[in-house]
């Protein structure tokens, strides 16, 4: 008897593994499936019995003479990066903007200046990095809607179709879950301790790959219904709305270099002048010792030069 059920789930494993990568067009068709498959030493049943109306499945199978056509499975997600000169009103545009669309942020992270920085008024920008996730639906519209926070230098979309790897994890898991099936049903004809063990012991890897497969369409089907944004927002001094540099013309691109060097000139000498007047306080410290010391170091200088030159006049003399 135990090696009559070994063999028989052996051929058990063999016809489930068969049928993963086949679907059936037609219910006349899986109701034979089902029948070919059935347990060793099952009665045969007729169609009528197994509750299937062929002569009905012929005429819907008439009226629908085209296959149905399993739709794309497609993964979408793009990097955004947004430049902005007011970074706070830019980050509540942001929130109110992933809320439009019922969207949210997965995950987020701020950077800012040190203390040091802030405390001497120096010039300083901030970023933030956003991960976001919205509906696939509204992914085009919420990424081109980014341009109203600020100006978007670089954006990217891709697109990755995982539709065979769907398709066939899902044929499988189908298989699995008939197979746990048809197991649980021997289960409960067996009669023998080592019959039970070795079901159960069937059952239980099938019911791991069970498990494994709805994890992997589980996973796919949350990165196929809520698209991915990885956004990177910057603050920037300014920016410009004016085409690329190679849509100007000659002149145009002089002015615009001679417009930028001005403006780097302007805030060259607004920087060295904060650095001075942060700088006073040392200075004067430093102008006090100095005024303090020379004098010091002068007359120091003056006693060793008085004796050098006493000390010469005595050895002339003798």
């Amino acid at each position: 008897m135990k090696r009559f059920l070994s063999i028989f789930l052996t051929l058990l494993m063999v016809l489930s593994l068969c049928a993963c990568g086949s679907k059936s067009s037609d219910t006349a068709a899986e109701a034979t499936g089902a029948a070919n498959r059935a347990p060793m030493g099952a009665p045969e049943a007729t169609a009528e019995e197994m509750g299937f109306d062929l002569a009905g499945d012929a005429a819907a199978g008439a009226e629908n003479e085209l296959p149905e056509v399993d739709p794309e499975k497609i993964i979408y997600s793009a990097e955004i990066t947004v430049e902005t000169t007011e970074f706070e009103k830019s980050m509540e545009q942001l929130k109110e903007l992933v809320a439009k669309y019922n969207g949210y942020i997965e995950q987020s992270s701020v950077s800012d200046a040190n203390y040091y920085t802030k405390s001497s008024g120096s010039y300083y920008s901030r970023s933030a990095d956003f991960t976001i996730r919205v509906p696939s639906n509204d992914f085009s519209q919420m990424s081109g809607d980014l341009s109203s926070i600020g100006n978007v230098p670089y954006s990217h979309t891709y697109t990755e179709n995982v539709s065979a790897q769907y398709y066939d994890t899902e044929a499988r898991l189908k298989a699995y879950t008939a197979q746990e099936a048809r197991l649980l049903e021997m289960l409960e004809l067996a009669k023998s301790v080592e019959d039970i063990i070795a079901i159960e012991g069937e059952l239980a890897n099938v019911r791991y790959e069970i498990e494994s497969l709805q994890s992997s369409l589980n996973n796919w089907d949350r990165q196929i219904n809520y698209s991915t944004i990885y956004l990177n927002l910057q603050e920037v001094r300014e920016y410009s709305d004016e085409p690329a540099g190679n849509q100007l013309s000659y002149g145009q691109q002089l002015l615009r270099s001679l417009k930028h060097g001005l403006h780097g000139v302007g805030r060259f000498f607004k920087d060295l002048l904060l650095w001075f007047v942060g700088a006073v306080p040392a200075l004067v410290i430093v102008a006090v010792l100095l005024i303090i010391f020379v004098p010091l170091f002068k007359k120091l200088r003056i006693k060793r030069r008085l004796k050098k030159e006493a000390k010469g006049k005595n050895s002339d003399t003798k």
